[in-house]
C-alpha cells in the first residue's frame, strides 16, 4: 500500500491563504449582491416573478395562447440574414483589397468584416437616398447579388485554412463550452425582443420613424420637423433595405423590424469579438466569459431588443480599441502593417456615422493614443484621420449642403443652420447640459457620488456580476498591461461622460464590452484562486437573475411569442400583466383617416405606429400647428387644412404638459385647451371624436366638412 504523503508545514500558510482568498471572494460577491438587491425597487419584484412562471409564460403570448405566433418572424429573419451575409462578404472583399485581413483569426474576420460591411452598406444607402433611389429595388438587390457572387468565388480561398487560422489550438476547454452554452438563452432573448414592433419612445420618434419617412418619400432630405433626422443615422439606415424586401402598404412596417434585428445583431457581433479578443490577448476561457457577461447584461439586452443603438456604438468603440491594440502589437513586434490602422480608423469613423459623440469618446482618445504610440510619426496618424473621414464624412457633407451646418444641430454659434434660431439653440443646450444642483453647480462631490451610485448599482438595467468581477480584475491584474489599457479606455469614457453629457446611464452602454472584458479577467483569476465551482456558482446565480429580469414584463415589452399582426393591432386582453404599446388615439387614427388624407400631430412625435401620412414636429422644432394657424381667420385656417389634406388633428396634452414642466425640454406655449376650444371647436373648424381616453390626456379632432373634400 502506498503511503499517503504527509502534510508539510509550509503547505499550511498556502492553504490558509487560499481559504482567506475564498472568504474574501464570497464576502465581496455577497456584499455587492446585497447592495444591488436593496438599492432598486424593481429587482425584488423581478425575483418574486420566479414564483409565477405560468404568468411569465402567459405574458409572452399577450395573455392568451390563442395569440401565439412565431412563423411570421421567418421572413424578417431571412431578410436580416441576407443583409448581414452581404455585409460580411462586402467587408471581407474590402479588407482583402486593402490588405487589412492578414494575420487575423476567423472570429476577428467575422467581427471586423461584418462591422465594416454594415457601415459601407449604410453609406451606400445614404448615397442612394440623396439621389432619390430608396424605392428602386434594383439599386439594392443587384449590387447585393454581385457582392454575394464575388464572395462565393472567394469563399474557398477564405476558408481553406480555416482551422489553421482560427486562433484555436484544438484543445477542449470545458469551462469555455459551458460559458458559450450559457450565452444561448440571452442570444435568443435579444433576437426575440428585436423581432417585436418598436415600443421605446426614441425608436418610434426617430430611430425607425426617420427611415420610414425617407423610404416613403423615396429620398433622403433635410427634415425641418425632426431635428434628430438630420444627425448621423448609420445604424438605422439598414431598415430601408429591409423595407425593400417587402411589398404592400405596410412594407415600411415589416422592413423596420428587419432594421431592428440588424441593430440587435451588433450585440452578438460584440460577443464574437470578445471571444476573439480573449483568444488573442488572454485565453479562450477569458474571451468566452467576457462574451457571456456582456450578452447577459440587462442594459445590452434592453437596448438591443428595443431598437436603440447604444450597443451599436459599443461595438464600434470596442472594435476601434481592438484594432488599435492589433496595430500596437504589430509595431511592438516590429511587424509593421497598415491593415490594423486602416481598421482602427474605419471602425472609429463608423462609430461617428452612428452618433456624433463618438468624435469625443472614440475618435479623439484613440487618435491621441495612435500619436503617442507612433512617437509623433505623422504617417499612421494621417492614415487614421483619413479613414475616419472616409467612414463618416458623407454625413457631415450631407448636412453642410442641406442645412449649411455640417454638425447640425450642434455648433450653431459657428455654422448656424437651417431652421435653427438663438432660442432653439438655447433650448437644445439647456436640455442637454450637465445636471445642476439647487445652487446651480454641475460639478460637486454630491453629484459625483450620485453618478457613482447610479453606475455601480442603482441603474435599472445593471448586472450584478460586472462591478465585483471588474473590481477583482483591477486588483489581481494591476501589473498586466492589457487589462490596464482596457480599464484606462473605459475610465476615459466615464470621465468624458461626466464632464460633457447630461449623465444618463444609458449613454455609458458603449463601454460595456470593455467592462465585460475586465470582469472576465476577474472571473478567470477567481477560477484559479478560489476554484471553478465557486466561479460557476457565482455566474449562474447572477445570470439567472439577469434572464429572469428581462423575460418578465418589468423592463419593457416581453410578448416574444405573440403574433406580429396581433401586436400591430395591439388590443391586449384584460389580464394582470397586459401591455398596450400603441396609443388608443393612434389606433383610432389608423381606423378613421381615409387614404390620401393626413393627420396633424400636436405634442406627439412618436409617429411610427401611425399608418396614414402624418405631419408632426419634435419639441425642438417649430410647432407646425402654430405655423399654420396663428393669426389667421377661421376661413384661412380651414383652407390651410384643406390645402394640406389634413382631415384630423391629434393633440397630446399629456406630452405638452410634460415638455412644459419645469426642468423639461420646453415646447411652444401657443396650443392650450382654451385656444382649441374657443378658436377651433366653437367656430366649427374642428370637431372632437369621443374616445376612451380622458380629454386631459389627449384629444382627436376631425376637420369639419372634411368628408366632402374632393
Amino acid at each position: 500500500m502506498t503511503k499517503a504523503p504527509s502534510r508539510q508545514p509550509e503547505d499550511e500558510p498556502q492553504e490558509a491563504g487560499s481559504r482567506l482568498v475564498a472568504v474574501g471572494f464570497w464576502f465581496l460577491i455577497g456584499l455587492c449582491s446585497l447592495v444591488f438587491l436593496l438599492t432598486n425597487d424593481k429587482r425584488p419584484v423581478a425575483i418574486s416573478f420566479a414564483l409565477l412562471p405560468d404568468q411569465i409564460a402567459l405574458s409572452w403570448v399577450d395573455g392568451e395562447w390563442s395569440r401565439f405566433g412565431v412563423l411570421d418572424r421567418v421572413p424578417i429573419l431571412l431578410a436580416a440574414a441576407v443583409v448581414l451575409l452581404t455585409a460580411y462578404t462586402l467587408g471581407r472583399l474590402m479588407m482583402e483589397l486593402a490588405r487589412a485581413d492578414t494575420h487575423l483569426t476567423q472570429l476577428e474576420l467575422v467581427s471586423f468584416a461584418t462591422g465594416a460591411g454594415l457601415n459601407l452598406i449604410s453609406l451606400y444607402i445614404l448615397v442612394a437616398g440623396l439621389v432619390g433611389g430608396l424605392r428602386f429595388r434594383a439599386a439594392f438587390f443587384v449590387p447585393g447579388a454581385l457582392i454575394l457572387g464575388a464572395g462565393a468565388v472567394r469563399a474557398k480561398t477564405w476558408f481553406r485554412d480555416k482551422q489553421a487560422d482560427s486562433g484555436h489550438d484544438g484543445t477542449r476547454y470545458p469551462l469555455t463550452s459551458l460559458m458559450l452554452w450559457l450565452s444561448l438563452p440571452f442570444l435568443l432573448a435579444i433576437v426575440a425582443g428585436s423581432l417585436l414592433p418598436p415600443w421605446h419612445f426614441d425608436v418610434r420618434e426617430y430611430h425607425l420613424q426617420v427611415p420610414k419617412e425617407w423610404y416613403q418619400a423615396g429620398r433622403i432630405g433635410f427634415m425641418p420637423h425632426n431635428v434628430y433626422g438630420n444627425m448621423p443615422l448609420g445604424a438605422e439606415l439598414h431598415a430601408i433595405v429591409g423595407m425593400n424586401f417587402f411589398r404592400g402598404e405596410l412594407d415600411w412596417w415589416w422592413g423596420a423590424i428587419v432594421g431592428k434585428v440588424i441593430i440587435a445583431s451588433y450585440a452578438i457581433l460584440s460577443a464574437i469579438a470578445l471571444v476573439a479578443f480573449g483568444r488573442r490577448f488572454a485565453s479562450t476561457t477569458t474571451g468566452a466569459i467576457a462574451a457571456l457577461l456582456y450578452i447577459s447584461t440587462p442594459w445590452v439586452i434592453h437596448v438591443s431588443a428595443s431598437g436603440l443603438i447604444d450597443a451599436v456604438s459599443g461595438f464600434y468603440l470596442f472594435m476601434t480599441f481592438y484594432a488599435f491594440l492589433l496595430w500596437k502589437q504589430a509595431k511592438d513586434e516590429r511587424k509593421p502593417s497598415s491593415g490594423p490602422i486602416l481598421l482602427c480608423g474605419f471602425m472609429a469613423g463608423a462609430a461617428v456615422a452612428c452618433k456624433y459623440p463618438a468624435l469625443a469618446f472614440v475618435v479623439l482618445p484613440i487618435g491621441i493614443a495612435v500619436f503617442v504610440v507612433s512617437r509623433a510619426n505623422w504617417k499612421p496618424c494621417l492614415i487614421y484621420a483619413a479613414v475616419v473621414v472616409i467612414a463618416c464624412g458623407l454625413w457631415f457633407g450631407k448636412n453642410a449642403v442641406l442645412s449649411g451646418n455640417p454638425a447640425y444641430p450642434l455648433l450653431y454659434e459657428v455654422f448656424g443652420g437651417t431652421t435653427r434660431t438663438v432660442d432653439k439653440h438655447e433650448q437644445w443646450t439647456r436640455a442637454h447640459r450637465m445636471p445642476e444642483d439647487d445652487a446651480g453647480h454641475s460639478f460637486t462631490l454630491g453629484q459625483l457620488r450620485a453618478s457613482a451610485e447610479l453606475l455601480l448599482w442603482k441603474s435599472d438595467f445593471a448586472s450584478p456580476l460586472l462591478v465585483p468581477l471588474a473590481a477583482l480584475a483591477l486588483f489581481a491584474h494591476r501589473r498586466n498591461r492589457i487589462p490596464l489599457l482596457v480599464a484606462g479606455f473605459a475610465f476615459v469614457n466615464i470621465v468624458l461622460w461626466w464632464l460633457l453629457t447630461h449623465r444618463i446611464d444609458r449613454f455609458l452602454v458603449p463601454i460595456l464590452p470593455l467592462v465585460a472584458l475586465l470582469a472576465a479577467y476577474g472571473a478567470s483569476w477567481a477560477n484559479e484562486a478560489v476554484g471553478r465551482r465557486s466561479v460557476i456558482t457565482c455566474l449562474v446565480i447572477g445570470l439567472a437573475f439577469n434572464l429572469l429580469y428581462f423575460t418578465t414584463p418589468i423592463p419593457g415589452d416581453n410578448r416574444f411569442l405573440t403574433s406580429l399582426n396581433v401586436l400591430r393591432a395591439d388590443s391586449p386582453p384584460d389580464y394582470n400583466f397586459a401591455a398596450e404599446r400603441v396609443h388608443a388615439v393612434h389606433k383610432a387614427i389608423n381606423a378613421r383617416v381615409r387614404p390620401g388624407y393626413r393627420v396633424l400631430l400636436v405634442g406627439e412625435a412618436q409617429a411610427f405606429t401611425i399608418e396614414p401620412e402624418v405631419l408632426y414636429n419634435t419639441c425642438f422644432d417649430d410647432c407646425l400647428f402654430e405655423q399654420m394657424m396663428k393669426g389667421k381667420s377661421p376661413s384661412e385656417r380651414i383652407e390651410a387644412l384643406r390645402e394640406r389634406r389634413i382631415s384630423h388633428v391629434f393633440v397630446y396634452w399629456y406630452e405638452l404638459d410634460r415638455y412644459r414642466s419645469p426642468g423639461n425640454y420646453g415646447y411652444s406655449d401657443y396650443v392650450t385647451p382654451e385656444l382649441i376650444q374657443q378658436e377651433f371647436v366653437d367656430p366649427r373648424i374642428l370637431r372632437e371624436i369621443p374616445l376612451r381616453v380622458p380629454p386631459s390626456n389627449s384629444q382627436l379632432f376631425e376637420v369639419v366638412g372634411e368628408e366632402d373634400w374632393e
